[in-house]
């Protein structure tokens, strides 16, 4: 292990498309694409620094995530680092040269993040189809910065008839009636922050 970092997990995100809004234009959230990476993380402080791949130099804090490049491999700098409740906007991505045995990920912490790690929401996993009579396979949404405990709320649209969502974010239980259910939530702290999850679609058949 390197001088100044340390062993830790975190979790790669990329953004993608769920759903539509009213007015028909997509709705998209950020969803776990390598969740529990194992890696070493460290931090470098007032140095500028030079991104590649936008051609632009920075001095903010840089973080650096070095794992196995077989861990990330297809990753790009349009996705996100989640690692201890904060998330990490990619700066660049520094493969080990033609061997591709380490892959280093610089990425610097978000706008306001370190002042009060706001709400954040992700969906961590593929919203699965369900269908009547049998058990939903569940569906997560996964919940960080803020003040714990965090509460639901359906804002719109309607959760189908047979499933809850339980006070994890977990969206479980047998469904019983077939369609296709629009549903936007918030999600409110201790503390009363909330944020807004965009409108997404999940479909019930008939078995």
């Amino acid at each position: 292990m390197r001088i100044g970092s340390q062993r830790c997990l975190f979790t790669v995100m990329r953004r993608v498309q769920v759903g539509v809004t009213r007015s028909n234009e997509p709705n998209f959230v950020w969803q776990d694409w390598r969740p529990d990476v194992f890696g070493e993380v460290a931090v470098k402080r007032g140095k500028e620094q030079f991104d590649p791949v936008g051609k632009k130099r920075y001095a903010e804090d840089v973080w650096q995530f070095r794992t196995r490049y077989d861990e990330v491999a297809g990753i790009d700098a349009t996705m996100k680092v989640s690692h201890e409740g904060n998330v990490y906007d990619i700066k660049a991505i520094l493969p080990d040269g033609q061997r591709h045995i380490d892959c280093l990920i610089e990425a610097t912490l978000q706008d306001g993040t370190l002042g009060g790690k706001p709400v954040t929401i992700a969906i961590t996993g593929a919203i699965e189809p369900g269908i009547v009579g049998q058990a939903y396979p569940g569906l997560k949404i996964s919940v960080a910065g803020g003040m714990a405990p965090y509460s639901f709320i359906v804002e719109s649209g309607a959760i189908p008839p047979g499933l809850e969502l339980g006070t994890n974010g977990e969206l479980a239980g047998t469904p019983t009636q077939a369609g296709t259910y629009s549903i936007s939530l918030d999600v409110v702290d201790a503390n009363g922050a909330h944020e807004s999850f965009p409108t997404f679609e999940l479909v019930i058949g008939d078995p």
